[in-house]
């Protein structure tokens, strides 16, 4: 068990120092300096959840606010509740 353990976390850490996430971290890092908020990156992020469960720019949702947690799973349950389902990644548009 506790090679398990050292085998994940080594992946983990290992994951931290890949060159997508070290790009993603610098571009982030330059929209902040440019004066974007982190609060309105959260914004922007939940807004992209929705895009990608395909709720349409006119849904109550939309409008609503931005939830604390946009990483709380109630959210992807309500919105499969709500009949909502992630893009396919193959769609066309």
């Amino acid at each position: 068990m506790k090679d398990k353990f050292t085998i994940q976390h080594q992946a983990v850490a290992d994951d931290l120092q890949s060159p997508k996430l070290v790009e993603l971290q610098n571009r982030l890092d330059d929209i902040q300096n440019e004066g974007m908020t982190a609060m309105t990156m959260r914004d922007v992020l939940f807004h992209k959840m929705l895009d990608v469960y395909q709720v349409p720019s006119d849904h109550f949702l939309r409008d609503s606010e931005t939830p604390p947690r946009i990483d709380d799973p109630a959210i992807i349950i309500q919105l499969k509740q709500l009949g909502f389902s992630k893009k396919s990644l193959y769609q066309i548009h």
